[in-house]
Parts: C-alpha cells; sequence; structure tokens
C-alpha cells in the first residue's frame, strides 16, 4: 500500500473533499479499544478511560497510555487487528463515489498508522486503497513497551489544537490548501469535536461521543449507521449540501 501522501491516481481539480476518520467509523468497533483490552486486558482499559473521564489524562495521554503495556511486535498486533476488523457497510461506496468526484479522501485518525493501513490493504480493492490518504499516528514497538509518536502534533498545535494531538483540522486544512472550497467530515469520537468544528458538513455516528456533543452544543450533524447516505452526499454535491 502507497504511504501517506503517495496517491495512486492522479486527481483532478475539485471542490469537494472528504475526511473520515476509521476506529468506530470506517470500522464497525474502535480497533485501538480492541487491541488494548486483548493485550492489557478489560480493567486496564476501562481505568484508562476513567481516568480520561476525570481529566486526569488528556487526548495524547490516553492515545499513549492504553498502549504502553504492549510487548507484542508489530506483526502480532497487525494480526490481531486485522482478526478483530470488520468494515462499516458503505465505507467503499464512500471511497468509491469521492474517487469518481475527483474528491480527495482523506482517512485521518488518532490510531496507529500500521494496524489502519493493514486493514485498508487487507479489506479494500487495489482500486479503491489506492485512493484513500492515510493521516495517523505510528506506533513504535519494543520490548519495553509500544510507544506513540505523533506525526501531526506540530501542525495541530500550529492551527490552534494542544488537544488531539493528531488534529482533524490538519486533514481539513490540507484539503483545502489543495483547492476544496467544502469538506465533507465524518466521525465519531471525542478528538471528532474538531471536525465538526472545521468541516463544511459532517456525519456523526448515531449515539456515539460526537452525535451527543452536536445535539449539546446545537451543532449540525447528520446521525449515521452506515456510510451509504454519506456516499450519496459526495455523489450529489453540490445539489445535496
Amino acid at each position: 500500500m502507497r504511504r501517506p501522501g503517495g496517491a495512486a491516481y492522479k486527481r483532478a481539480v475539485t471542490e469537494l473533499a472528504v475526511v473520515c476518520d476509521f476506529d468506530g467509523t470506517a470500522t464497525l468497533l474502535d480497533l485501538g479499544d480492541e487491541i488494548s483490552r486483548h493485550f492489557c486486558g478489560s480493567e486496564y482499559l476501562a481505568l484508562q478511560k476513567k481516568l480520561f473521564l476525570e481529566g486526569k489524562l488528556d487526548t495524547r495521554s490516553i492515545i499513549q497510555s492504553i498502549y504502553t503495556p504492549i510487548r507484542a511486535g508489530e506483526a502480532e498486533v497487525v494480526a490481531f487487528a486485522l482478526q478483530a476488523a470488520k468494515l462499516r457497510p458503505g465505507f467503499p461506496e464512500l471511497i468509491a463515489a469521492a474517487r469518481d468526484r475527483g474528491a480527495p479522501f482523506y482517512l485521518a485518525s488518532g490510531g496507529l498508522r500500521q494496524y489502519v493501513e493493514a486493514v485498508i490493504a487487507a479489506h479494500l480493492a487495489p482500486a479503491l486503497r489506492g485512493y484513500v490518504q492515510v493521516r495517523a499516528n505510528e506506533a513504535v514497538f519494543s520490548p519495553g513497551g509500544l510507544r506513540v509518536e505523533f506525526p501531526g502534533d506540530a501542525q495541530s498545535r500550529a492551527l490552534g489544537c494542544k488537544v488531539c494531538g493528531s488534529c482533524k483540522r490538519v486533514a481539513i486544512a490540507e484539503a483545502r490548501r489543495s483547492g476544496a472550497k467544502y469538506v465533507l467530515g465524518i466521525g465519531d469520537g471525542f478528538a471528532d469535536r474538531c471536525l465538526v468544528k472545521f468541516a463544511d458538513r459532517t456525519f456523526a455516528r448515531e449515539d456515539s461521543y460526537l452525535h451527543r456533543y452536536c445535539r449539546e452544543n446545537h451543532l449540525d450533524c447528520t446521525p449515521f449507521t452506515d456510510l451509504f447516505g454519506a456516499a450519496d452526499a459526495v455523489r450529489s454535491w453540490p445539489k445535496g449540501t
């Protein structure tokens, strides 16, 4: 699979772009949580989430902490992710709709590049996976534990976000620099708060953290359980905006 920035297609100039979350959005399960639960235990994962909700861990800290005890190597972790992964219905159709419109497709994730790319490579046809531009964190595996690096952290901070570590607004800014005047965002979690603030339209997974956040803060969003509706929105843009 081509690395981020190495698109396999010559993209047409377009005013539309898609920025989509991965864990719990493109996939049915949050694979980061599943990896932590499998290798570190359910009680450990629950404790990290409790500390996060209590404000004792920020976003970058919990992204690191859920993986810190993992001593397994990359191959073992990726193999587990591939076994656990199931794409959300409509995700391939969403990518195909973006490709057919010439709209850049950014898969922006707070997860780990290694499992994100492996799942995409295993579950998407080559004609689709070559169109996806992955923006994710980096896992450094060692016998002393798994360490997370945040390649997008400096850009996130430069754009005003000191919370996410891998802020979705970085992908949105990249899309706008490439000529997109309209960005469709799709997400479900805490880090997707920045997505809904900076995208022009947001799809939020029904009953997710993002969906509740939008309701509580009177932010427009379109709830989803599958991604066929988002694919239709891409196909019908700008009429369907």
